[in-house]
C-alpha cells in the first residue's frame, strides 16, 4: 500500500497559480495543449482538461472558460505535489476529474468540489496532511479508494448525507473524529475503507447500511464502541460488538475494547474475517460449540491472548488465523479439523509446541512454528516441537521443515527403542570386557603360581 502512495507522490507535476473565468492570453505550446503560464490545457471534444500547472501557486480559482474554450476536466495527477497550494475553487463547468488529482498537496486547506462530479476519484486527496475545509457538492454519492488516504487532520471531517458508498482505504492512514457518524445516506462500507484510522472511538452505523466489511476499520486501534440505529435490517451491536442483525455472525470486535476477557454468544453460528484484529487487551476468548466456521486472520495480532480451545465443531483453522499472538502458548486443537491454513500460527513466538491431530491432511506454507522479520524471511521458532502420528501430515510437515525439535509421538516410541539398544549393547560390552578382565586376572594368577 505505501509503494502506491510512493509511486503516486513520484508524480511531480509543475505546481498552480492562480486561473480565472476571465479571458487571459494562451501561448501555444504543441498543438492540442496551451497554457496561460499558470495552468496548461489540453484540448478535447467539448472543450479543454486541466493537464498541468505552476508551482509556485499558493491560491486556485478555476474559471468556466478559458481563450474561447469551456473547461470541462481536470486530468489525473493536474495538481499533485503542489506544495505551496492551500486553496482550490473549482468552477461548476467542471464534470470530470481524474486520479490523485490534488495528491501530496501537503499544505492545502480548503477545496471547492464542482457540482456534477459523482464522485470523489481515487486518492484525489491523498497525503493532504493540512487539509481543514472541503465543500463536496450534492451530487457526489462515492468516495472512491485512498481519496481521503494520509491526511493528518481529518477530525473535522463530518461525511456528508448525499455519500452512498465509501470504497476500501478511503480514509485509511488517517486522523478522524472521535465519534464518527455514518449518514443515512450510506449503503455501502468497503473492507478497510478506514483501515488503520487513528482518533475513532466510536461509530454509529444508520439503518441504510446495508453491506459494511468486517474489515472496515481493520487496525483501528482506539475504536472502542459500533452503535446501530434501530431499524437496520441487516446489523445490530451489543455491547459495542458489531454482529448480523439475527446474531450468527460476529462481524467485528473493537480494537480498543479493554475487557480482557470475552465469552462469545451462545447464538453465534461464525466469526467474520479479521473479526478480532488487532485487539491488544483480551487475554482469553471462549468459543461454544455452536461455532462453525472462524473467519482468516480473526484472531491475528491479539498479542495478549494467551490460550484457545477450539470447538469441536471446527473443521478447519484458516489462513492468518493466530498470526502474531505473540503470548499464546496452549492451543487445543480437535481432531474434526482437516487443515491448518497458510500462515496460521506465524509469528507465535510463545508457542513451544503443538499437539496436531491425524484428522488434519493439509497444512499451508509457514503455518506451523515459523517467525517472519521486517525483510520478509521466514525463520522456523528455535525447538518449537509438532507433536503427531508418524505418517501424518503434521510429521510430514514437521520433517519437510526441519524443525530441530519436532517429534511425533512414534518418534517418541523409536527413540526409546533405539535408547534400549543402545544401553542393552553398552551391558553386553560392559560385560564382555568384564570377562576378558577376569580371564586375563587368572592368566597372570596361574603364571605367577608356576614361577
Amino acid at each position: 500500500m505505501k509503494k502506491i502512495l510512493k509511486n503516486i507522490a513520484a508524480v511531480c507535476l509543475s505546481g498552480l497559480l492562480i486561473s480565472t473565468n476571465t479571458a487571459v492570453f494562451a501561448e501555444e505550446t504543441e498543438s492540442n495543449t496551451f497554457t496561460d503560464k499558470i495552468l496548461t490545457y489540453e484540448i478535447v471534444k467539448g472543450g479543454v482538461n486541466i493537464i498541468d500547472c505552476d508551482e509556485g501557486t499558493t491560491k486556485v480559482s478555476v474559471g468556466e472558460s478559458i481563450d474561447g474554450y469551456d473547461i470541462i476536466g481536470i486530468e489525473s495527477n493536474a495538481f499533485a505535489e503542489c506544495t505551496k497550494l492551500h486553496e482550490v475553487n473549482l468552477s461548476d463547468s467542471i464534470t470530470y476529474m481524474g486520479e490523485g488529482v490534488f495528491s501530496g498537496c501537503t499544505a492545502l486547506e480548503k477545496v471547492n468540489l464542482p457540482e456534477g462530479l459523482t464522485e470523489i476519484p481515487k486518492q484525489t486527496f491523498a497525503l493532504c496532511s493540512a487539509l481543514k475545509e472541503i465543500k463536496i457538492p450534492s451530487s457526489i454519492t462515492t468516495i472512491d479508494q485512498y481519496a481521503f488516504s494520509y491526511c493528518d487532520d481529518l477530525t473535522w471531517f463530518e461525511i456528508p448525507d448525499n455519500i452512498t458508498t465509501i470504497n476500501a482505504y478511503a480514509f485509511a492512514f488517517s486522523n478522524m473524529p472521535a465519534e464518527l457518524n455514518i449518514p443515512e445516506s450510506v449503503t455501502l462500507i468497503e473492507n478497510l475503507s478506514f483501515y488503520t484510522c487513528s482518533g475513532v472511538e466510536t461509530v454509529n452505523l444508520p439503518k441504510s447500511v446495508e453491506t459494511f466489511g468486517s474489515l472496515a476499520f481493520l487496525g483501528s486501534k482506539q475504536l472502542k464502541a459500533f452503535t446501530v440505529t434501530e431499524g437496520n435490517s441487516t446489523y445490530t451491536a451489543q455491547d459495542g460488538i458489531l454482529y448480523s442483525e439475527n446474531g450468527t455472525i460476529l462481524e467485528s470486535y473493537p480494537a480498543g475494547k479493554t475487557e480482557t476477557s470475552f465469552s462469545v454468544p451462545e447464538q453465534v453460528e461464525s466469526i467474520a474475517d479479521g473479526a478480532f484484529f488487532d485487539n491488544e487487551y483480551l487475554t482469553e476468548i471462549n468459543l461454544t460449540e455452536n461455532i462453525t466456521q472462524i473467519g482468516e486472520a480473526a484472531f491475528s495480532n491479539c498479542t495478549l491472548l494467551s490460550k484457545m480451545v477450539l470447538p469441536d465443531s471446527i473443521t478447519k483453522i484458516e489462513p492468518s488465523l493466530f498470526c502474531d499472538c505473540t503470548s499464546l502458548w496452549d492451543v487445543t486443537i480437535p481432531d474434526t479439523v482437516t487443515s491448518i491454513g497458510a500462515y496460521a500460527f506465524l509469528e507465535c513466538t510463545n508457542l513451544k509446541s503443538l499437539d496436531v491431530p491425524e484428522s488434519v491432511t493439509e497444512i499451508g506454507d509457514y503455518a506451523i512454528g515459523y517467525t517472519d522479520d521486517e525483510e520478509g524471511e521466514f525463520h522456523r521458532i528455535k525447538d518449537f516441537e509438532i507433536k503427531s502420528p508418524s505418517g501424518s501430515a503434521a510429521s510430514e510437515y514437521a520433517k519437510e521443515n526441519n524443525f530441530d525439535g519436532s517429534t511425533s509421538l512414534n518418534s517418541v516410541l523409536k527413540y526409546i527403542i533405539i535408547a534400549a539398544v543402545v544401553i542393552v549393547v553398552l551391558i553386553a560390552v560392559i560385560i564382555i570386557l568384564k570377562k576378558v578382565s577376569n580371564k586375563k586376572k587368572s592368566k597372570n594368577s596361574e603364571k605367577n603360581n608356576k614361577e
